[in-house]
């Protein structure tokens, strides 16, 4: 905590100096001590940089040649663009490697990176190669790409995979279907980041691979937030930044579910103080008991309750549908308000299960709901599945 504190003070003296936005907010320096005191600033997102321009939030002093300029993965409909200084960027992967080791990972252990784009650059293909790490693309998802990587898999048996859980899931999906006698590598663990990991998608996975997951949240301006071998709910990389947790009314929650609203303690290039993450976890005794999602992650029902992916997985596994009858959803939000589900069904699902889902969730959610039947749910360009998706 007083590691914290000193960072926090020589954050917002920092910040008073050098970026326009926070010395034009007329906060004498040294005010801002603690945590508590955070409340003092105002909360800042995506839209507020956007609106007052980014050489706002950018601080004059900090050289060019040590900034890079960084982009978010648009997974809430809102692309970002923002710089990351040297500092940042070295703590940031000494967290993450902080994280692999406490799950058994050694440095030059072979991994496998499963992600939407190849790499490019010698630079890039450079570090693979010093880190033992075999870069895959998963672009294009045919079957025959599904194929290929799983018996890269089998050939190169990688101690650790790491990947977003959507495209583990598919490849989980077909290498279960397989059998044991095609795929046998069991790699020590897998590590999941980028979306949200539904119990449906993690049993399908460490089903698949034998293995264990290891889960892990971060977005711009964030600590990293893991799990650890014990599964004993998720970690804040409290080295590396201050997470606040918070309700509607910005107060802070101890049990429910809040608003991650973060400060990057190390981020000199373009200071992230209190910045809005539009994700929501749900706490338990103040320790994260999981990632519920991002803002764009959730329905309101008629009476203003948050619907999270996690209340839409109890109900079709068994809470409300019978279990077994559906392979996988997606909940389509229109600007009409109405719904859409998108039902990937077993070969037990009926029409009177269709008409059953209509008529449960149009009483809940108080809007139209019509149900549609697909052979494969989409994936969002970035190959990350959305559970919810609002077109509003």
């Amino acid at each position: 905590m007083d590691y914290q504190h000193q960072r926090l003070r020589a954050l917002v003296n920092y910040a008073i100096e050098q970026v326009p936005y926070y010395r034009n907010l007329g906060i004498a320096k040294d005010s801002i001590r603690t945590i508590e005191d955070l409340a003092k600033l105002p909360i800042v997102s995506k839209q507020v940089m956007r609106d007052k321009g980014q050489s706002q939030f950018v601080a004059a002093g900090y050289p060019a040649s040590q900034r890079s300029l960084s982009h978010s993965s648009g997974s809430t409909g809102e692309p970002f663009a923002y710089y990351v200084g040297a500092e940042a960027k070295s703590m940031n992967t000494a967290v993450k490697l902080l994280t692999w080791m406490d799950a058994g990972y050694n440095l030059g252990d072979h991994y496998i990176n499963i992600k939407n784009a190849g790499r490019k650059g010698k630079l890039k293909k450079l570090q693979d190669k010093v880190n033992n790490c075999t870069w895959l693309s998963f672009f294009d998802l045919d079957v025959e790409h599904i194929t290929r990587i799983l018996k890269q898999i089998e050939n190169e048996k990688p101690l650790f995979i790491r990947s977003y859980p959507a495209p583990l899931y598919l490849l989980a999906l077909h290498r279960n279907k397989s059998g044991e006698n095609e795929y046998r590598h069991r790699p020590k663990r897998i590590f999941t980041t980028g979306s949200n990991l539904t119990d449906q998608m993690r049993e399908e996975i460490e089903r698949a691979f034998g293995c264990d997951i290891i889960d892990s949240y971060s977005c711009e301006g964030t600590a990293d937030t893991y799990e650890t071998t014990a599964h004993d709910g998720y970690h804040l990389a409290k080295i590396y930044g201050i997470t606040e947790i918070l309700d509607d009314n910005g107060n802070p929650v101890t049990d429910g579910i809040g608003r991650v609203v973060s400060t990057d303690l190390w981020n000199m290039a373009q200071p992230f103080i209190r910045y809005d993450t539009k994700d929501f976890v749900e706490l338990r005794n103040g320790v994260i008991h999981r990632i519920v999602g991002r803002e764009s992650d959730m329905i309101a029902d008629v009476h203003g309750h948050r619907l999270t992916v996690h209340s839409f997985n109890g109900y079709f596994n068994g809470k409300g549908l019978e279990p077994g009858l559906v392979s996988g959803f997606q909940i389509v939000c229109h600007k009409d308000q109405t719904i859409t589900f998108r039902i990937e069904p077993t070969a037990l699902f009926s029409q009177s299960a269709e008409q059953k889902i209509i008529s449960y969730w149009s009483n809940e959610l108080g809007c139209k709901v019509s149900v549609q039947i697909v052979d494969s749910l989409p994936l969002m360009r970035n190959n990350k599945r959305a559970v919810i998706v609002n077109e509003a």
